[in-house]
């Protein structure tokens, strides 16, 4: 299988080389990742300016890239590779969860959405909290290796993405198919540490709003959540209503 292997968190980070060394068993790999951290650029792509890329010494084909997440994906399907079509998109192993409403800034998922776009199955995979022991990225790798080929099937049933999240806190106890959730944040802007700079400051702010099957929530109990995203933006139902108001 010929997989694409990219990230958010650049190409020196521990879960996309994780990642890569228990993908590169029995597979055909590449990794195309950023030449930095590039996390919460969301879908953002490279259109005004050249992307530079540098070829790394890996025991495998590694590109690292100027560019956004998004930029490794679509770089890596129609530049970099030049044989086969890829059969698999992997985005990860992200330092930190992408669950709930963080999904809209996500690099990681993007990267994945990407992918997808090109009609490629598509899966991001994240852990459940920041710089963790590499253990986890390796359970959460050795997970996602012992079940890929039936979330490839799923992905084929309906064109979009897995979004899955590795437990942490709790240990592994199942997987759950499910819906995400929302994340609420106090945030602010400080002044930077530059003058004429400022920083977003805040923390999660806790709510009810979630229900108790949601991504949010069951990762917290141990399991992995694995959520179906499509690049489908229309709200049909809010659609529906407004065909049938008088506005004007």
């Amino acid at each position: 299988m010929k997989v694409l292997i990219v990230n958010d968190d650049g190409i020196d980070s521990a879960g996309i080389r994780i990642l890569a060394e228990r993908f590169r068993v029995g597979n055909d790999i590449m990794v195309v990742a950023p030449m930095r951290q590039r996390s919460g650029f969301s879908h953002s792509l490279t259109i005004d300016d050249d992307i530079f890329y540098e070829k790394r010494d890996f025991p495998y084909p590694a590109f690292a890239i100027s560019g956004t997440p998004a930029d490794c994906t679509k770089t890596g399907i129609l530049y970099f590779n030049k044989g086969e079509p890829f059969d698999l998109v992997l985005s990860g192993i992200n330092n930190g969860p992408n669950l709930g409403t963080d999904i809209l800034y996500s690099g990681t998922v993007a990267a994945a959405t990407e992918g997808a776009l090109h009609s490629v199955p598509s899966i991001a995979v994240s852990l459940e909290k920041w710089n963790c022991d590499e253990m986890f990225y390796r359970q959460a790798a050795d997970f996602l290796f012992e079940n890929i080929d039936g979330f490839m099937r799923a992905c084929a049933e309906f064109g979009g993405v897995l979004n899955i999240n590795y437990p942490v806190v709790k240990p592994f106890c199942g997987i759950k198919f499910t819906a995400s959730g929302i994340n609420l944040y106090n945030d602010r802007y400080a002044e930077g540490s530059k003058s004429g700079s400022v920083r977003i400051v805040g923390q999660p702010t806790p709510h009810t709003l979630n229900s108790a099957d949601c991504d949010v929530e069951l990762i917290k109990k141990g399991y992995v959540t694995v959520t179906p995203l499509s690049s489908e933006r229309n709200d049909t139902a809010a659609l529906n209503t407004i065909k049938g108001m008088k506005i004007f």
